[in-house]
């Protein structure tokens, strides 16, 4: 899975084409790779902005200093511009970044309450039955994350740390499958070698949960 850290990635934006969004009337929004775009927008389509920007006069702007722009855009952005590009900072806008995103990512790590919903029925099928033998959400999310195709779009800091992310999961048959294979591996491992899960003694829940998993 593709880890983009607003941290430490910048958003290229072609400048006549932002110059014309913005001198344009309505909303638009900026995608994570560059592109403007307006409604209706996809639901693959993961912002760094989305809104309307009050623009002052057209002639002013096509030859916009850097702090025009970041007056248009407000302090959560860090703006520079270089010929006919513009090079968005975009990790101070990440609480905004989440609203605007949230309803479209497979699943939200955002929250100090950790990963609440897999965002897909059969992900969340066989993470409720694999809490029978302690595995959770959060070593769920891992198999996805190192094994499929998709996007983490995140922030992430080592000092002072933090990390807050959203996932967008591109082949969700092949999270299924991974999700799938390493819960019954853990399971078998914890069956044959954790005294707590001898299969003489699971209860009746834990018994049904490795059978669910063809353990």
């Amino acid at each position: 899975m593709k880890k983009f850290n607003l941290v430490t990635e910048k958003i290229v934006v072609e400048k006549p084409a932002l110059m014309q969004a913005i001198n344009t009337e309505g909303e638009f929004a900026i995608t994570y790779d560059g592109r403007i775009v307006r409604p209706p927008y996809i639901k693959s389509d993961i912002f760094i902005f989305k809104g309307v920007v009050e623009s002052a006069a057209p002639s002013s702007l096509m030859v916009a200093k850097p702090k025009g722009l970041s007056d248009l855009f407000g302090m959560s952005y860090k703006i520079e511009e270089e010929q006919d590009k513009v090079i968005f900072d975009a990790s101070g806008a990440w609480s905004e970044l989440v609203m605007h995103n949230v309803d479209n990512a497979t699943y939200d790590d955002t929250t100090s309450d950790g990963i609440m919903d897999l965002g897909d029925k059969e992900l969340e099928e066989m993470s409720w039955h694999s809490t029978e033998f302690g595995i959770n959400n959060r070593e769920i999310s891992e198999v996805i994350e190192e094994g499929c195709e998709g996007v983490l779009f995140c922030i992430h800091r080592e000092a002072p740390f933090i990390f807050s992310s959203l996932i967008y999961i591109h082949d969700i048959e092949c999270a299924r499958m991974k999700v799938r294979a390493a819960i019954k591996e853990m399971i078998t491992k914890k069956i044959e070698n954790d005294p707590e899960y001898k299969r003489e003694n699971l209860t009746e829940d834990e018994a049904e949960a490795a059978a669910y998993f063809n353990v």
